[in-house]
């Protein structure tokens, strides 16, 4: 067992409800918590939120499939799409739940188009996107290694293209390869997917038990009791990275009721206030400057620092943040989710919104931008045409009838309709009307830059103004 997993097991198992040292309360108070066990209690609702997402996945994975392997989607998502929310219609995914206890894995990456966005992004179970496989970090094919830290593999990582060592020993791969139109291209996509396998090898003697659909056995119907149950059924498994967490985090999970895999109630704890503080601190950290740095026009975006990574796991309420809002979330170089300050959106049947652009959103030659519908329970909208998302692959047109992204086209301004799917614009608005919802309501609309360019986030590039107005009709 690596030196590091042997010293958390350790202090996890010996710990009692003693006064906390300083690392313990310091961490605490740095959090504006209370050192107490409703402050450690907060805390560790904090610290296991993103572990709730990750049984989510993790759990249909095993059953289907099992652990260690990469299955895929065949085609891009539908209205009927509802095993996930906010889906984007972008990209063909695949996923793999990879377990580390008792192997390394192989991960074979094949030969794409210069520009076709794809990537293989690599996250522990908190949702930390540690490493990525891709265009954007313009990734050679060929093998790949992932390894534990308990690997007995050599360090030199011969015969690879690159090796990644995973913090933790179970996580999650998750596979996006750009689709570039939903007919012909959709089987290109899934020849490359035949192409890609994670296979097996250095088997070893396991340090940790293997991650089972036993893990996610009989959790509490209360979203907070099954927090802490499963935080202490993984913790042993998922370990903080950093050796200051190390020392800190064990002491405040058993002040809290965490000890030796099993989560028991402190007598003063109410779980209600708790999960009321909890919410309190993620609201906070919202409102702190510089969280959301403001991009012009009503958007915003989370700051990049904690886009997809989340140092080395020490930024816990950005973290329990992005596993409520999109958890999985890329790094900033990968992916961009510029938000409206106002994220849902409403409409009646006579009314639209206009989104008018600058300009083409900055991305990369082989980046994509898209705006994608979502009904108000975060499924995509039906339509009689199957427009979910308008974007660069979109036929969308300039006000004089040219396409935007025709070979040559200049740059300059461009406008999204969006209005009731039953409310049919002039076919001139056609190529460029994203249908809401039937019979109006709220909905919400996500801005996505993959391989985004500089611009998109340092203040340069002008952001779409979004105005109200009347239903355009024929």
């Amino acid at each position: 067992m690596h030196l590091h997993h042997l010293l958390f097991a350790f202090l996890f198992s010996s710990i009692q409800c003693a006064p906390l040292s300083s690392p313990s309360s310091d961490l605490l108070r740095s959090l504006n918590l209370t050192v107490d066990e409703l402050g450690a209690t907060v805390f560790a609702l904090l610290y296991g939120t993103p572990l709730m997402d990750f049984y989510q996945l993790a759990e249909g994975t095993l059953t289907t499939v099992g652990s260690n392997v990469l299955g895929h989607k065949n085609a891009t998502a539908t209205a009927s799409t509802h095993n996930v929310v906010r889906p984007n219609v972008d990209t063909i995914y695949g996923s793999a739940t990879y377990d580390l206890s008792a192997t390394d894995l192989v991960l074979v990456l094949p030969p794409m188009d210069e520009d076709r966005f794809y990537l293989f992004a690599i996250y522990d179970p908190y949702g930390d996107n540690f490493a990525s496989i891709g265009s954007v970090p313009a990734s050679a094919p060929g093998k790949y290694l992932i390894r534990s830290l308990e690997s007995n593999c050599d360090d030199d990582c011969e015969g690879y293209e690159g090796c990644i060592t995973s913090p933790t020993p179970i996580g999650t791969i998750l596979v996006r390869i750009e689709v570039k139109n939903n007919s012909t291209d959709v089987a290109e996509v899934n020849s490359y997917f035949s192409k890609v396998s994670l296979t097996s090898i250095n088997p070893r003697i396991p340090s940790f038990p293997a991650l089972t659909l036993a893990d996610f056995d009989n959790l509490s119907n209360n979203t907070a009791v099954s927090t802490l149950e499963l935080t202490a059924r993984l913790e042993s498994r998922s370990p903080p990275e950093t050796a200051h967490f190390q020392a800190a985090v064990p002491p405040i999970l058993a002040l809290a009721g965490i000890t030796n895999g099993h989560y028991k109630k402190p007598a003063s704890v109410n779980l209600t206030r708790a999960s009321e503080l909890v919410n309190a601190s993620v609201a906070a950290f919202t409102n702190t400057p510089g969280s959301y740095p403001d991009l012009g026009n009503g958007w915003s975006i989370l700051n990049n620092s904690y886009s997809g990574t989340f140092e080395s796991g020490t930024a816990i309420i950005p973290r329990t943040l992005i596993a409520i809002a999109l958890y999985l979330q890329n790094k900033a170089t990968n992916a961009l989710y510029p938000t409206l300050g106002s994220t849902q959106l409403s409409l009646t049947d006579s009314e639209a919104y206009l989104f008018t652009f600058s300009g083409k959103p900055p991305v990369a030659a082989d980046g994509f931008w898209s705006l994608t519908m979502y009904d108000d329970t975060g499924y995509l909208v039906p339509n009689a045409l199957d427009t979910y998302a308008v974007g660069d692959r979109s036929n969308i047109t300039y006000p004089s009838g040219d396409l935007v992204y025709a070979d040559g086209a200049k740059d300059g301004s461009f406008q999204v309709l969006v209005q009731d799917v039953n409310v049919a614009p002039p076919s001139n608005w056609t190529a460029n009307w994203l249908p809401a919802p039937s019979g109006g309501g709220s909905f919400t609309v996500t801005f996505r830059l993959y391989a985004p360019e500089a611009a998109a986030s340092n203040g340069s590039y002008v952001y779409p103004v979004v105005t109200k107005g009347d239903a355009i009709t024929a």
